[in-house]
């Protein structure tokens, strides 16, 4: 089991380092003297971020870190307390 989890995960890597660019439809190189970067019009930024990056990506951040200490406190309070070693 563990030799196929091995070659999938060396699969995987060679095929995301090697095939998908080739694959992404990135252009090559144009032949002599032409130009290598062509160079368009920029694009406007946005002039304020969106409302769900201002509010709705912290609070989820902060909801989520309350969870993970919720758990380790469950697990420290019900979960370890009740096996001890006994001597």
């Amino acid at each position: 089991m563990t030799r196929l989890r091995v070659a999938f995960a060396l699969i995987t890597l060679s095929l995301a380092l090697g095939a998908m660019p080739a694959a992404s439809g990135q252009e090559t190189p144009p032949a002599e003297g032409g130009p290598v970067v062509i160079v368009g019009e920029e694009a406007e930024p946005p002039a304020e971020e969106a409302w769900t990056f201002r509010f709705l990506v912290p609070t989820l951040l902060a909801l989520t870190g309350a969870v993970v200490a919720g758990v380790v406190l469950a697990y420290g309070v019900r979960i370890k307390a009740r096996y001890r070693v006994s001597r």
